[in-house]
């Protein structure tokens, strides 16, 4: 079953606490492990890490993702539920900038190692597939970070979690897990689109439970356009209109995971505690559904007749935000 919106919102918060605890500067693949896991009846049990990824500069001609295959960095968590041992969730992060590349960056749609009928975008495949399970020390366990987790995982179920890039990574990963162990499930935020209609195919066939979250003037769900490219089917378009909470009307604050889980459930979201490193995204919530601008339900409206994923869609919302910050 999708989970509820106020059950998502949980998930969301896990997936944030993961990009918190990612210190670009210090790149420690075992990072301290954040308190709020805890408080939230989870315990770490291992670490995801891949090598890190390169996103070019603007002013280079080549703007695809390539990988730093010298920096492996910290990814996520593996967490047990505390209440129940049998219960695992994985929680992925996303990366600094990736948002800003997204709006322009080439993406290249390559056969899907196992379905060469399917196709999914490149710079998302090759950093996936170097991902792996490390220990609490950083220590690699398992090569591949499917495998580690179907062992970790055993006869459990997992809850695989993302926001950004991480729900682009984690969509590979649930998908990798759930050939392995059918207990594997998913909670996704602000989504790129990994590949085309016949690797979504694949996906619902083989994940069965998901949640997606798409915000619709979020630009992030709406690449890459063109070349076949395809949204997951069961995935939840939040609309300005019936959120739960306002958002300011930004590039960053439209994509952040604070503000989808305040647009989804802003009570729960306003009651959870948040670092001081998210105090700037925090101000992103404006307050309960009232305070939606009009501007952003205006603006939906026109998304929503263009379509999710299409080129129109990407261009307006591109140019909306480049307005907004003059």
């Amino acid at each position: 079953m999708p989970l509820s919106n106020s059950e998502a919102v949980p998930f969301g918060l896990l997936a944030m606490v993961a990009e918190d605890m990612y210190d670009a500067a210090l790149g420690t693949l075992a990072p301290p492990v954040d308190a709020r896991i805890a408080a939230a009846g989870w315990n770490v049990v291992a670490y995801v890490t891949a090598q890190d990824v390169i996103i070019p500069p603007k002013e280079s001609q080549d703007q695809t993702l390539h990988i730093n295959h010298g920096s492996r960095v910290f990814y996520g968590y593996v967490a047990q539920s505390v209440t129940n041992a049998k219960t695992f969730v994985a929680a992925i992060r996303g990366t600094e900038g990736i948002i800003e590349w997204l709006i322009d960056g080439d993406f290249v749609p390559i056969p899907h190692p196992r379905y060469p009928t399917a196709r999914v975008e490149q710079g998302f495949w090759s950093i996936y597939q170097t991902m792996s399970l490390a220990d609490l020390t950083g220590v690699t366990t398992s090569q591949n970070a499917a495998e580690g987790i179907e062992k970790l995982v055993s006869d459990g179920s997992i809850m695989v979690v993302g926001h950004s890039l991480g729900s682009a990574l984690a969509t590979f990963l649930v998908e990798d897990v759930a050939e392995r162990r059918p207990n594997a499930t998913a909670c996704l935020f602000a989504s790129p689109r990994t590949g085309d209609l016949a690797w979504t195919t694949i996906f619902d066939n083989n994940v069965g439970d998901y949640s997606l979250f798409n915000y619709i003037i979020d630009v992030v769900p709406h690449v890459p356009t063109g070349i076949g490219y395809s949204t997951l089917s069961k995935a939840k378009v939040i609309q300005p209109s019936a959120a739960n909470a306002g958002v300011k009307l930004d590039l960053l604050c439209d994509h952040h995971v604070i503000c989808y889980c305040a647009m989804l459930d802003f009570q729960q979201t306003s009651a959870a505690p948040l670092t001081a490193q998210d105090a700037a995204c925090r101000a992103c919530v404006l307050g309960p559904a009232s305070t939606m601008p009009d501007e952003a339900k205006a603006l939906a409206v026109l998304i929503n007749a263009f379509g999710t994923g299409t080129e129109k869609a990407r261009v307006l919302l591109k140019g909306m935000h480049l307005a907004n910050a003059v």
